[in-house]
C-alpha cells in the first residue's frame, strides 16, 4: 500500500538505506507509515481490541465496572446533532451503555419514554446543573463512573472500553477522581483525524488550557462532596468541577488515558470561553493577574515575592564580544527586574576587544568578571561561577542570548518562586523569530529534543502547547532560572560526565527526582543565536566527546525507552515538531 499511496517517501527510504544511513531510513519509513490513509483509525482499532480483551479477562475473574454517559439538552440544540451524539453512544464496543439525560426548559426531542437505555433524570437551568443531577442519580442507582458528553461531540467506538480497561488496570488503592482521554477533531471522509494526543496530567497546564473537560470520566463517589456543597465554591461549569477536584485532591487525583475518548468539531479546542477564565480565577488562589491568551488559552501570572530576591545571572563566555556585549548590556539596561548581579565567567578570552569590554562592564557595581583559564567545560564553568554568586536565585544565561522583552526575568521569577518548582525556562526564538526552545521532551531521538523547534512564532502548532505556561521534563540552560538551594541540592551541573551536552537536561531530571516540577513559560521570550560561541556538537572536532556524553545521558535516564510525560507515546519520537 505504501508503494501506491506514498511512492516519494518510499524512494526516500530506499535512498537513505542505500547510502548506509539505516537509522534515518527507519525513521523515514515510520513517518511514511504514520502518514498513510487510515493509520490513525488502525491505531484506534488496535487500542480498542487490547482494551476489550482486558475487559473480557476481568469478567472471567468476576470484576466489572459500571460506566454510563451523561447528555444535557438545551433549547438551542440542533436535533440532528443530538441524534448523532446518541448514535455514537449506541455504537460503543461495550454493549448496553446507558445514557443519563437532563434537559433545560424548552428542550425537545427526548423524554423518559425514549427507548435505547436512556434514563431521563430531570430538568436544570444549565449543563452544570445537569451534571450535578446526573451524578446524584448515578450514585442512587449504583453507577461508578459518569462520562459527560456535549451535544455535537461524539464518542469514538472504543471510548467506554478505554475508560473501563484503564480502571481495571489500576493498581493503586485509591482510584483517581477524574480520567481524561485524547481527542479527535472531525475530519473529511477518508482522511485521518486531527488527533489531540495529550500529556499526562499537569496542574500548571490546566491553569493555562482546558485540555480535560471535553474528554473525561468522573468517579461518581469522589465528586459528591463538591456537588453537595462541602467546598467553598459550587462549580458553575464542568471544567470548574474538574478544577476544584484537581486542587483538593492529592497528586494522582486526575489521570490520563492514552486513548481517543472524544470527537469534537474542527477548531472546537481553541474557541475562547469566558467561563474558563472565570473558573480558573474563581478556583485558583494567590495569583497576580489573569487574562485571555491566544487560541482559547489563559495567561495566569503569579505574584513576585514580597521582598524581591537577588538573582545572580551567570554568563559563560570566551571572546565573541559581538555576542557578549548585546547580551550583558541587555541584561543591565533592558531588564525590568532590578535586583540582579551579573557574573561573567571568562573561559580564557584572548581577543583584546572582548577583554576591554569585560573590563568596562566590570565598572558597573552589578557586574563581576571571574576567570576560568581551562579547556571548555560548560558544566564546570557555570559551577565555578555559582561559587561567586550571592543571589537567592541563579539564572544560567548563554552569552548568545539577546534581550528583546524587558519582563523576561520577572516572568521567570514568578514561576520559580512558587513552592515545589525547580527550574524555569523561557521561550527562545531564532533570529528569524521561529521557535528554538519551548521546553525539552525526553526520548525524542532516543535522547532529548526541543519541543516544537522551528514552529513559526505565534502559530498554534500542536494545540498551542508552545504558547502556554506548563510543566516540562526539562528546559534549556541557555536561559534557566532556579533557586540556589535547588541548584546546590543536586550538586549543580555534572562537570565530570556531561561537560558540554545534556548537562542542563540532566540537572532538570535530578530536580524532578527530588519531587520538584520544572516549568516552561512563554511569557519570558528571548532571542537565542544558538551555539554561535562554542560550535555544534556534531562538528568533527566535537563528535567523539558528544557521543560519550550522549551514551552517558541515555544510560543514566533510560532515554531510549522512556516516554516523556508531555510527549504522548503515539507521537513521533524522531520529530521535535509534534505529529
Amino acid at each position: 500500500m505504501l508503494i501506491a499511496t506514498r511512492p516519494d517517501r518510499l524512494i526516500a527510504v530506499g535512498w537513505w538505506k542505500l547510502i548506509g544511513k539505516k537509522l534515518r531510513a527507519r525513521y523515514r519509513f515510520e513517518d511514511a507509515i504514520a502518514a498513510m490513509p487510515f493509520a490513525h483509525e488502525r491505531w484506534l482499532h488496535d487500542c480498542g481490541q487490547v482494551d476489550r480483551a482486558e475487559i473480557e479477562a476481568a469478567k472471567d475473574r468476576g470484576r466489572t465496572i459500571t460506566i454510563c454517559v451523561h447528555l444535557h439538552l438545551s433549547g438551542e440544540d440542533d436535533a440532528e446533532k443530538v441524534r448523532a451524539t446518541l448514535a455514537s453512544i449506541r455504537d460503543q464496543s461495550v454493549p448496553g451503555t446507558k445514557v443519563l439525560i437532563t434537559s433545560e426548559e424548552g428542550a425537545t426531542g427526548l423524554s423518559n419514554r425514549q427507548p435505547g437505555g436512556h434514563i431521563f433524570v430531570g430538568t436544570g437551568n444549565s449543563r452544570a446543573d445537569g451534571v450535578r443531577a446526573a451524578l446524584l442519580k448515578a450514585q442512587e442507582v449504583g453507577i461508578e463512573w459518569l462520562i459527560p458528553v456535549a451535544v455535537g461531540d461524539a464518542l469514538p467506538r472504543h471510548a467506554v472500553a478505554a475508560y473501563t480497561a484503564h480502571v481495571l488496570r489500576h493498581t493503586g488503592n485509591l482510584l483517581p477522581a477524574v480520567l481524561y482521554g485524547d481527542q479527535d477533531e472531525f475530519s473529511p471522509r477518508f482522511q485521518s483525524a486531527n488527533a489531540w494526543l495529550k500529556p499526562e496530567f499537569d496542574r500548571r497546564m490546566l491553569w493555562s488550557q482546558d485540555y480535560v473537560s471535553r474528554a473525561c470520566a468522573l468517579l461518581v463517589g469522589a465528586t459528591l462532596p463538591v456537588i453537595q456543597g462541602e467546598v467553598d465554591r459550587m462549580p458553575q461549569t464542568l471544567f470548574e468541577l474538574i478544577a476544584i477536584l484537581a486542587i483538593s485532591l492529592p497528586d494522582g487525583g486526575v489521570e490520563h488515558v492514552p486513548r481517543a475518548t472524544a470527537r469534537t468539531a474542527s477548531g472546537q479546542w481553541c474557541v475562547e470561553a469566558p467561563s474558563l477564565l472565570a473558573a480558573i480565577g474563581g478556583t485558583v488562589a494567590g495569583f497576580d493577574t489573569i487574562e485571555s491568551g491566544p487560541f482559547g488559552t489563559v495567561q495566569l501570572r503569579w505574584p513576585l515575592p514580597a521582598t524581591h530576591p537577588l538573582v545572580s545571572i551567570i554568563v559563560a563566555t570566551r571572546d565573541r564580544v559581538e555576542l557578549l556585549k548585546p547580551c550583558v548590556d541587555g541584561v543591565l539596561n533592558d531588564t525590568d527586574y532590578s535586583e540582579i548581579e551579573v557574573i561573567i565567567v571568562d573561559n580564557d578570552s584572548r581577543d583584546s576587544e572582548t577583554l576591554e569590554y569585560m573590563e568596562s562592564a566590570a565598572r558597573d557595581h552589578r557586574v563581576r568578571v571571574v576567570r576560568w583559564p581551562h579547556p571548555f567545560n560548560y558544566s564546570a564553568i557555570n559551577n565555578f561561577g555559582a561559587t561567586f554568586a550571592s543571589g537567592e536565585y541563579f539564572c544560567l544565561l548563554n552569552n548568545d542570548i539577546e534581550i528583546v522583552e524587558p519582563q523576561w526575568l520577572t516572568e521567570l521569577l514568578r514561576e520559580a518562586s512558587r513552592p515545589g518548582v525547580g527550574a524555569v525556562g523561557a521561550r527562545l526564538l531564532y533570529p528569524d523569530r521561529s521557535i528554538q526552545h519551548a521546553g525539552v521532551a525526553i526520548g525524542i531521538g532516543n535522547a532529548a529534543g526541543h519541543a516544537h523547534r522551528g514552529l513559526i512564532e505565534g502559530d498554534p502548532g500542536y494545540y498551542a502547547q508552545a504558547l502556554v505556561a506548563r510543566g516540562a521534563s526539562a528546559v534549556t540552560a541557555a536561559c534557566l532560572l532556579l533557586a540556589k538551594e535547588h541548584f546546590d541540592a543536586v550538586g549543580g551541573l555534572d562537570e565530570e560526565h556531561l561537560a558540554v551536552a545534556y548537562n542542563d537536561v540532566d540537572l532538570c531530571l535530578k530536580l524532578r527526582e527530588r519531587g520538584l516540577q520544572n516549568i516552561y513559560t512563554p511569557a519570558a521570550t528571548l532571542i537565542h543565536h544558538e551555539s554561535k560561541s562554542r560550535g555544534q556538537d556534531y562538528a568533527p572536532e566535537n563528535l567523539e566527546r558528544f557521543l560519550k556524553e550522549l551514551e552517558c545521558f541515555q544510560q543514566r535516564w533510560n532515554t531510549r525507552d522512556v516516554i516523556d510525560p508531555w510527549h504522548h507515546p503515539a507521537l513521533n519520537r524522531s520529530s521535535e515538531v509534534y505529529r
